[in-house]
């Protein structure tokens, strides 16, 4: 695939089914990751692969951690947590993980593995695999950091899910440019 087409075209594809992918295919994404911006190549970041009774291990994890949050929840609410990892076959969660450095500063690793997320989406979507990053409360809470053995100066930044699309992607928008430069002489 031209990389042009990947950047401008990629969109977020939300209906996702199986299969996720493979081993070869996810290491494929994970390759581009470390080829993200990254001062110092510290790689601050690692991944979790949640699939399988993962998902539904997480599940439950998540209505948990709803309950917590709200003790009244309804059923409805609840069933939705317990729901929210099959969205698709298979997720990535990514996390920033942050080392003390004289020149690197920590929003600055942060920033690094959020470009290595973006890579990862159009890594995906060059392999026909649909993907959408997520987080909400759930990236947050301390059951979900517990859950992913997330350390204090730790953050989950992406949970990206993966699949086969199981609709047609709506075309990437076109977007006018001009609101987000100044030109400064």
């Amino acid at each position: 695939m031209e990389l042009l087409h990947g950047l401008l075209n990629r969109v977020s594809i939300q209906r996702l089914e199986a299969p996720g992918p493979t081993e070869s295919q996810l290491e494929i994404i994970l390759q581009a990751a470390l080829r993200a911006p990254d001062h110092a190549s510290l790689k601050p970041w690692r991944s979790v692969m949640v699939a399988g009774e993962g998902l539904t291990r997480l599940g439950k994890i998540l209505q948990q951690a709803q309950l917590e949050r709200n003790p009244e929840s309804d059923q409805q609410t609840l069933d939705r947590c317990l729901n929210m990892p099959h969205r698709a076959p298979s997720m990535l969660v990514l996390i920033a993980s942050p080392t003390q450095h004289p020149k690197v500063p920590t929003q600055e690793q942060v920033q690094a593995t959020a470009a290595a997320g973006h890579a990862m989406l159009l890594a995906a979507y060059a392999q026909d695999i649909g993907a959408v990053w997520r987080t909400g409360w759930v990236v947050s809470h301390p059951l979900i950091r517990h859950a992913f053995d997330i350390t204090e100066c730790e953050e989950i930044i992406a949970m990206i899910y993966m699949g086969t699309p199981s609709v047609t992607p709506k075309p990437a928008p076109i977007i006018s440019s001009h609101p987000f430069i100044k030109h400064w002489y």
